[in-house]
Order: C-alpha cells, then structure tokens, then sequence
C-alpha cells in the first residue's frame, strides 16, 4: 500500500516537473522572440546613431549649433506647442459637452469629430491650399495639425470620461459645487492620464509631420531630415538631425509617462451609480453644437467640397488603369505592413497575457518609445540597412516590414488593451483546473481579446495606407500608391490631377476608421482604451 502511494507521489512530481520545464522553455522562447522584436524595433535608432558617429565631431558640433538649426528648432517647438494646447483646449471641452450635455444624437454627433481621422494630414494641407491660394507659412500649419490631431485628444478624452466614477459627480453636486469646480477638482484628476495619452499622439504626429508642413512651405525638422536626405553626400547630417528629433519624441514620451504615473497612483475605485446626470443648459447645448457644426464644416465639409469639386473641374483625363493599380497597391502594402505587424506584435502579447515582470515592462516601453520615431527617420535608416540585402531591398514586402516597424506600437497598445479586458479570476480558474498556459491562451483569453487584436490590426493596416515619407523613400521602382500619386501632383500644384487619388483614399480610409472608433458600440471603443492603456 505504501509502495503503491510512493508510486504515485513520485509520478505526480515528475508530471509536475515535466510541466515546469516546459512553461519554462515557452518562456525562453517567448522572450527570445520579443528580444528579436525589440532588436528589429532599435535597428533604425542604432544605424542613426552609427552614422552620425561617422560624421567628425567638429562638423556634428557646428551642425547643430547653426543658426539654421536653432531656426528649425525652434519652429519645430512652436508648432508642437501650439497644437497641443489647441487641441487640448478643444478637444477636452468637445469631449466633456459630448459626455456630460444632453444633446440630440449624441453616438452620431461623435462621428464628425472622429472622421478626419481619415484624411491624412497632406490631403487637409492640398485641400486649404486649392481653397485659399497662398495659404502657407507656420500658422496655416498649426490649423491643419490641429484638426489633424484633435480626434486623438477627444477620442481619449471620452474613454477617461466612462471610467469616471459618477457617485463622485453626484456628492459634489450635493455640496453646492459649480460644474466648472466639479470638473476642474473631481473629473480632472481621474481623466488626466487619458487625456496625457492623447495629447502624446498629437505631440508625436506633429514632430513626425512630413507632407502637410512640406506643401506649407514649414522648415521643421522632418524637412531638413528629408532635404539632407536627398543630398546624399552628407547622410551623416541627415542622421544628426533625426537624432535630435528622436530626442524630442523621447522628451515627449518622457513627460506622458510621469503624467501617467501620478495619475495612476491617485486613481480610485469606480463605484456604480443608478444613473447619469446631464447638463440641461441650453446655452451649453447651443455652444456645443455650435463648435461641432465649425468643426465639421472646417474638417470635412470644406476638404470633400474642394476633393469633389476639383474632380469635377478635373479636364485631364483621368487614367483609370493607373488609379486602380495605386489604390490596389496602397491596400496590398498596408495589408501585408498590418499582418508583419501582427506577428511582431504576437509575443510580446502572449506575454502580456501572464503576469507582468520587468523584462515585460522594459520591452512595452521601448516598442513605446518607438512610436516616436517619425517616418522619414525609420525611412532614412531602412534605406541604409535594406540596400545591403539584395532583392529584399525595394520590395514590396520590405515596404510593408517599415510600415510594421513604424506602426508596431499601434497594435501592441491595442493588444495591451484588448487583455486588459480580460477578468483575471478566469484566468486562475482554468489553472486551477489544470489548463496549461497556451490552453489558456488559446481558450480563454483569445476568445475575448480577439476582437480588439482585430480592430488594432485594422488600425494599423488605416495609418499604413496614408504614410508618406516612408513610401516615398523605399517603394519599388515604378510602384505608386494613392498617397505617392497625390504627394507627386500637389507637390507642383497640379490640384485637380491630385483629386481622384485623394479622394478615393479618404473614402477608402473613411471605413476602419469607423469601424475602430464605433461609437455606439462599447467594445469598439479598444483604441480610445489603447491610447490610456499605460495609465
């Protein structure tokens, strides 16, 4: 009897044992795949600095003590300080009217603020520009990236608003507080991490801007990067400045992170209240829709007035074969950018998916970082990397690998998000019944994670169909896409030939963007989450 026991004990240690040493090789493996992501994702970062290193330090010092570049910058800063605090001013008032005032349709009167999504910031620039000759200079580049980059704010802005605890709301009321106090002393505190989140992407948008300050005559520093570039006998330069540039985006991300923090550690627990209290303020309700009716006309009903005008004043002939082929193109390599992405992004979910460790944490922050790195800057580097491997080089499949590298932090967000989603006692319940992780993996946290994995690829697959820079430096030869066609006609003012290209994008890109920020669906809402997901 008792050899029988020893028996089984023994087999039991040993199953025990046999299943430890394979979490811990899955482990090994996992994080060996995100070593090598992580690697892919630093390759622009240390080639920029490999090159710049390469430059005499003589020459490095009086390049970036020049008066140009103190110039550069300091337009630079302007432009990204000035549609922040536009962008927040507005986009936190929109989005606090949208939540808290009553307001006739409120799920479709989000739609206006959402769609320019859309619209790639060079086909707002070509639309103004063909709407108002001469339109140029700093302040008409401030106006385009703010309506460019107000969605991201407001969208963010909404997700913090439902997480906001109400019965809060409702105590301050009781003690006789205005709402301009209740917002400023109890939503404020709760939100500001989301609102961080937003306002990073437009810092970030704006620094990596290339197209919409280009047409506007704007010398900031993705020009001079793509300038420098194309006087290819002083790359060094080039890779100098996008070294500053990376420095910027890393300030940037630097200051959302403490901004994160400090609202995470004064974030409380929501309490669930019996109902919503709106704002009846008629002036309020008038204001608002007052804002959003300038904000549609400015955003949306100008730009597809000028697109379908200009299509219509269009007197040569329109190559139909050629708009098919660059609409099939820029759909074929953004599929395959959204898909390289999707398989980068896979391990570093899996592990997402378990308990968060350091090495976990360190590779979210890095991929993170990498966000801010602008598309002529991962452009210039995969230029100098890929023309050493061969076919690879110039195909549509590299196209699609930069495309990945650029957006990865994108889906590794919405990921994040997405399994956020995911109730952790569900997740003890399945190992307690003996589910090994990738069970639970596959039958637990997929199920619910999927659709916001889903809709993080789509997003991805939008951003990629109207990148520039990077489809200007490394597309095949003889490869167009829609956002090359328009760039190559509105560059030299030639804006009725531009005009079915951008139109066709915009309507293209009209669909995943509603689809990844549907607001009459709660768990459509993953990409507003993703943007507050290090909170």
């Amino acid at each position: 009897m008792q050899t029988t026991y020893s028996g089984r004990t023994h087999s039991s240690t040993s199953a025990l044992s046999k299943s430890a040493r394979n979490q811990s090789a899955s482990k090994l493996a996992l994080r060996s795949a995100v070593g090598i992501v992580l690697f892919l994702s630093t390759v622009p970062i240390i080639y920029l600095f490999i090159r710049a290193a390469q430059k005499p330090f003589g020459q490095t010092i009086d390049l970036l003590f020049r008066e140009k570049t103190s110039r550069v910058l300091g337009t630079t800063a302007i432009l990204v300080l000035a549609v922040v605090v536009l962008t927040l001013l507005i986009g936190v008032t929109l989005a606090s009217a949208l939540h808290f005032i009553r307001l006739p349709f409120r799920s479709l009167l989000i739609i206006p603020t959402v769609l320019p999504l859309a619209i790639p910031s060079y086909v707002f620039t070509y639309t103004w520009i063909a709407f108002i000759p001469g339109f140029s200079g700093t302040f008409a580049a401030i106006f385009i990236l703010t309506l460019s980059t107000l969605p991201y704010v407001i969208l963010a802005t909404l997700a913090g608003l439902r997480s906001v605890d109400e019965s809060q709301i409702e105590v301050a009321r009781s003690l006789g507080l205005t709402n301009t106090e209740i917002f400023l002393r109890v939503v404020l505190p709760q939100i500001k991490g989301y609102i961080s989140a937003g306002v990073l992407l437009t810092a970030l948008y704006t620094l990596s801007d290339f197209g919409a300050v280009s047409l506007l005559n704007v010398e900031s520093l993705t020009v001079t990067i793509q300038n420098l570039y194309r006087a290819s006998y002083d790359r060094g330069a080039a890779a100098v400045i996008a070294l500053v540039l990376i420095a910027f985006s890393t300030i940037v991300v630097i200051i959302d992170d403490r901004v994160k923090n400090r609202a995470k550690a004064g974030e409380a627990v929501k309490a669930p209240t019996s109902k919503k209290v709106f704002i009846e303020s008629k002036g309020t309700r008038f204001f608002t829709l007052l804002l959003l009716a300038v904000l549609f006309i400015l955003s949306i009903v100008i730009p597809f007035i000028v697109l379908i005008t200009r299509f219509l004043d269009n007197r040569v002939a329109i190559n139909w074969p050629d708009l098919l082929s660059a609409s099939l193109s820029t759909l074929l390599v953004a599929a395959i950018g959204a898909m390289i992405a999707l398989v980068l992004a896979a391990p570093l979910g899996i592990l997402l998916s378990g308990r968060s460790d350091k090495f976990t944490r360190f590779a979210q922050r890095i991929i993170t970082i990498g966000h801010g790195l602008p598309g002529v800057v991962v452009g210039l580097a995969l230029v100098s990397v890929g023309s050493k491997l061969g076919v690879i080089y110039q195909s549509i499949f590299f196209l699609g690998f930069a495309y990945a590298l650029l957006f990865l932090a994108k889906l590794v967000a919405s990921i994040n998000a997405s399994l956020a989603r995911v109730p952790s006692g569900i997740k003890d319940v399945a190992t307690s019944l003996g589910a090994n992780p990738w069970a639970i993996i596959k039958k637990v946290v997929a199920p619910i994670a999927a659709p916001g994995i889903s809709l993080g690829t789509i997003l991805v697959f939008l951003t990629a169909m109207k990148e520039l820079p990077v489809t200007l430096m490394l597309r095949p030869t003889g490869f167009e896409t829609l956002a090359t066609e328009i760039w190559s006609s509105a560059a030299i003012n030639r804006f009725n030939e531009a005009a079915p290209y951008a139109l066709i994008l915009v309507l293209i890109a009209a669909l995943p963007t509603f689809l990844i920020s549907r607001p009459d669906k709660a768990d459509r809402m993953f990409a507003n989450e993703s943007m507050g997901s290090e909170k």
